[in-house]
């Protein structure tokens, strides 16, 4: 009646582990790509793959970064971590959906523009206020919903999915001020 007695729908656990700099976050994913062969590095877009594509030259790691739009299905038995968070949550969702995934892993930067829209500058200097170094990293699920719910707002101004090749680009295109 009404939904009032249908099941919730499950949604996606996100993991988010984040860092001040975008430097920290390569340098994390430098040890990650370098312990464990069996990752696969994820980003949305084309100029985070590229950078992290050439961290990951300039130290001598020879690891792929993959684009989130050209994953295939022989990937699938990897575990994934994305470098970025997509602006939209539902296109998270649907990727970890089409490979089977219930959880996945997110690393970020408070530099990234989908910060940046929530004020991160501000947060970056309580952190440093609070004496936390450049290579420490922010985990907890209270964090995950809070960039959840961030998601949703840009959802809320932009429902589509549009073509950029960075994060940045896609809030511009899609109208949502930086």
């Amino acid at each position: 009646m009404f939904g009032l007695f249908s099941k919730k729908k499950k949604q996606l656990i996100v993991h988010d582990k984040i860092w001040a700099t975008e430097k920290a976050k390569f340098e994390a994913c430098l040890e990650l790509g370098k312990s464990d062969p069996n990752i696969l590095f994820v980003a949305w877009f084309e100029e985070t793959r590229n950078s992290l594509q050439l961290y990951f030259e300039e130290n001598n790691l020879e690891k792929e970064v993959y684009l989130a739009a050209r994953l295939g299905l022989m990937q699938e038995d990897k575990n994934f971590i994305f470098v970025e968070h997509h602006p939209l949550q539902a296109e998270e969702e649907r990727l970890a959906t089409r490979f089977g995934k219930k959880e996945i892993t997110v690393l970020s930067s408070l530099a990234e523009p989908i910060f940046e829209l929530f004020g991160s500058a501000r947060i970056i200097d309580l952190l440093k206020s609070m004496g936390m170094k450049e290579d420490e990293m922010i985990e907890h699920e209270m964090v995950s919903k809070s960039i959840g719910k961030a998601q949703g707002k840009i959802a809320a101004k932009s429902t589509i999915n549009i073509s950029a090749k960075s994060q940045g680009e896609w809030l511009m295109n899609a109208g949502v001020n930086i």
